[in-house]
């Protein structure tokens, strides 16, 4: 038989729920003090609630625009950076060829071949350059290289060299192999994709296309002149060597100011992104202002209910205890 009749009962029955809920409250508290979040907005902000939801979304969008924003800038700058290596020199390479040529002096077109070499492989290199795992000179295919290897491209510009009969030959045969869709560069170099790169949000409705390809003209042009210079430097009985040595320098001081438009162009696109994200940041501090106005909790004023309400817990159990533990034996004591 039960130890404690129906009144003591029902108020232990009460003291356990009381307890159960200053537990929960305690634990609300807690976590306010951690979080400095009001833990209930429902409870707390009523139909307001749906207003710092929206303001949540808002901060969300406006920081998801700040990741591609501040991802689209790196690739930018990255590309810059890539583009600077591929023509790093060559005018002042294209001013020494056409010295050398003019003085009819060997050693130092073997020079300028050698540099142009070099440079030929720091240009391919530069082009398949990854940022973030995807190829910046892709285009569309961003997961391949841009490029095929310098020995694959000097393979096939030797050839050309071999069945051309004088300069004007080389030229008309280098024209179709780097610029005709059916050409070697198309079929063979570039391995990229055939559209652009997918471009940036930055604001709403606003997108900006901050990329550049292999095979636009400025890099066609580039590789050629430089592929021609190594080949040319290695070609010595052919009979217009040195008129096609003088073309590629030419050649070459030109793809240096077409390679530097690109840079502009990029840079242009850097400009609005910069200012997009201090749009950006605007933004996301007058949300944040707003939505803390709304849903932030005084870590201090929390610290000091849940001390508050922890005493009434102790107390409670207590209470609780003292219940449990009555009978008619302990009673009559």
């Amino acid at each position: 038989m039960s130890g404690y009749g129906f009144p003591t009962l029902l108020q232990y029955s009460r003291l356990t729920n009381a307890a159960a809920d200053l537990k929960s409250r305690a634990e609300q508290a807690r976590t306010e003090m951690v979080t400095g979040r009001i833990a209930d907005l429902k409870a707390e902000l009523g139909g307001k609630v749906g207003d710092v939801h929206l303001l949540s979304k808002a901060i969300s969008d406006v920081t998801a625009r700040q990741d591609a924003a501040t991802r689209a800038l790196g690739r930018a700058q990255a590309s810059q950076t890539a583009l600077t290596l591929s023509e790093d020199g060559i005018v002042t390479m294209g001013a020494d060829i056409l010295s050398a040529v003019g003085q009819n002096h060997e050693p130092s077109i073997n020079i300028a071949g050698t540099k142009a070499k070099l440079q030929l492989d720091a240009a391919i290199s530069a082009f398949n350059t990854r940022y973030e795992g995807r190829s910046l000179f892709s285009g569309d295919a961003a997961d391949l290289p841009a490029l095929a290897d310098a020995e694959t491209l000097l393979t096939d510009i030797r050839a050309i060299f071999t069945g051309a009969a004088d300069n004007a030959q080389l030229q008309t045969d280098l024209d179709f192999y780097f610029n005709d869709p059916a050409g070697g560069f198309e079929t063979t170099i570039y391995t990229g994709g055939t559209g652009d790169a997918a471009r940036t949000e930055i604001a709403d409705g606003e997108l900006v296309d901050y990329s550049a390809k292999a095979d636009e003209q400025a890099v066609r042009d580039l590789l050629r002149h430089l592929a021609t210079v190594v080949v040319a430097d290695e070609q010595t009985g052919f009979v217009d060597r040195n008129e096609a040595l003088s073309t590629a320098a030419g050649g070459l001081i030109q793809a240096s100011s077409d390679i530097i438009a690109v840079r502009a162009r990029i840079g242009a696109s850097e400009e609005r992104i910069a200012a997009a994200q201090t749009r950006l940041e605007a933004e996301e501090t007058a949300y944040s202002l707003t939505y803390n106005e709304h849903t932030a909790r005084d870590p201090y004023e929390a610290a000091t209910r849940m001390q508050q309400i922890e005493s009434q817990l102790e107390a409670s159990y207590i209470v609780t205890s003292r219940i449990s533990l009555l009978s008619l034996a302990n009673y009559l004591r």
